[in-house]
């Protein structure tokens, strides 16, 4: 069987796999994660993360083969999170777990007592 010339053999991380691995080194560092959902709602945030006397917010996109999937917010998540910015709440989007893992250590300033 021939392979087509179109045929893509790049490596891809899959956007789950980026989070999970967010995840774990936030919950090995001190972190409280949780995956989040609305009831009857769309467009939740992808985790809350508590701790260092913080609740963040992080939304995790890949980078798409397509351009219409290229990391983009849907317009649902877009609205979402203008409504959080009307009321002063910044939810954080990340391309990479790196990116990620870095603003987390970012934000542990001090050790609770």
């Amino acid at each position: 069987m021939k392979v087509l010339d179109d045929f893509d053999f790049t490596e891809r991380r899959v956007e789950a796999n980026e989070e999970l691995d967010v995840v774990a080194w936030a919950e090995n560092n001190g972190w409280l994660v949780r995956k989040l959902q609305w009831i009857g709602r769309r467009s939740a945030p992808d985790r809350l993360f508590a701790g260092y006397g913080q609740l963040l917010l992080i939304e995790m996109k890949r980078k798409g083969k397509t351009p219409s999937r290229d990391g983009r917010l849907s317009e649902g998540q877009k609205e979402e999170f203008k409504r959080f910015a009307a009321v002063g709440v910044t939810v954080h989007v990340f391309y990479d777990g790196e990116s990620a893992i870095s603003f987390l250590k970012s934000r542990m300033t001090g050790l609770l007592v």
